[in-house]
């Protein structure tokens, strides 16, 4: 059963790993049974969203600060990023870039050797991974646990620039003082025939009830549902061999028989002529009567930028893939909305303003 301490742990470290990472079809997804992945219908322009915490397993979890204690095994955390490859053979699949997980990556090492050779961009961009995010959500209305899985760009980015106006909500996915995420969409297409997909414009932080900490033994553990190919398995579906040794997974998976679902929020006093009512939990519950506010005074928070930001390299135009330069010519180009660098070239622009 998750204590207090872990499941206030998010104060303070949300943003911090907003600052240091994101440089990070759910066919690569091996899902529990009882869990499905959660896809916004097309055109909707606002969803509300409670994002629950897993327990880390993964000793070397992409988020991992020691210095700061953040994402460390065992610990609560609210997102897991994976590394994407699109269009990979004839198949045009979708293969979680082993480097997600520490390994080597013979896409990427493909990229880098073209990229050399001085290979034309149009070749080489669209080897570059996507960097995506997975989140467990219970939509607002519903009691079934979801897996959202959403580029950093479309969402993530959007999440750690509020978080920075108001750092009061980095507890969002605390389970008893979380918030509810209501985010407003826009939807857009790459190209004249390309699918729609949407884009967090807009995040405002409700207020909701508690979780019961029996709930993280139901949410699945994201570390471990990830399908992660063998080096040898992509290498023959990106080249196009004749043999595929079977993939795996980060870890092997256990055999889970399903749960009975239960009601995840505190229950409130028991009130006669609410009995006989739907199993669905109420999101309006009472705070629990024997918690008494704190007497003391509360810590300070400390600052969340401890770090000195390094300045982007002056000379970094070899960085970008279209030969402009990196950070100063950020979105100066129609390629750049495209490029699989802009997450870097954006964070390299705003350095260079405050600069």
């Amino acid at each position: 059963m998750a204590t207090k301490e872990k499941s206030n742990s998010f104060r303070g470290k949300v943003n911090r790993d907003g600052e240091r990472s994101d440089r990070a079809d759910s066919s690569y997804l091996n899902l529990p049974n009882g869990i499905k992945s959660y896809n916004v219908e097309s055109e909707v322009r606002k969803v509300k969203l409670d994002i629950l915490p897993y327990t880390i397993s993964d000793p070397n979890h992409p988020c991992k600060d020691v210095v700061n204690k953040i994402a460390l095994q065992g610990d609560l955390w609210y997102r897991r990023p994976i590394k994407v490859h699109r269009n990979v053979g004839q198949g045009n699949a979708k293969v979680i870039c082993p480097t997600s997980v520490g390994k080597k990556c013979p896409i990427c090492e493909y990229q880098k050797k073209r990229f050399n050779e001085g290979a034309p961009k149009d070749e080489t961009v669209p080897l570059y991974p996507q960097h995506r995010s997975l989140y467990i959500v219970i939509p607002d209305g519903e009691d079934d646990i979801y897996v959202w899985d959403m580029s950093n760009k479309m969402f993530q980015d959007m999440l750690i620039e509020e978080l920075k106006d108001n750092p009061d909500n980095e507890i969002f996915p605390d389970l008893e003082e979380g918030k509810t995420l209501e985010i407003r969409l826009k939807w857009k297409t790459i190209g004249e025939k390309g699918k729609p997909f949407p884009e967090a414009t807009n995040i405002t932080f409700l207020d909701r009830d508690p979780y019961k900490a029996s709930i993280l033994d139901e949410v699945p553990d994201l570390d471990t549902i990830l399908n992660v190919k063998s080096y040898d398995e992509i290498k023959n579906l990106f080249f196009e061999l004749d043999e595929e040794p079977d993939g795996g997974s980060l870890k092997d998976e256990e055999d889970d028989a399903p749960k009975e679902r239960k009601s995840r929020k505190v229950e409130k006093d028991p009130e006669p002529e609410k009995e006989e009512k739907t199993e669905r939990r109420s999101r309006r519950t009472e705070p629990e009567k024997e918690k008494e506010p704190d007497p003391e005074p509360k810590e300070e928070r400390r600052s969340r930028r401890t770090e000195t930001e390094k300045e982007p390299e002056k000379d970094a135009g070899e960085k970008c893939p279209h030969g402009m330069k990196f950070g100063k010519d950020f979105e100066k180009a129609d390629i750049c909305d495209k490029c699989v660098m802009w997450d870097d070239c954006y964070d390299a622009n705003k350095k260079l303003k405050k600069g």
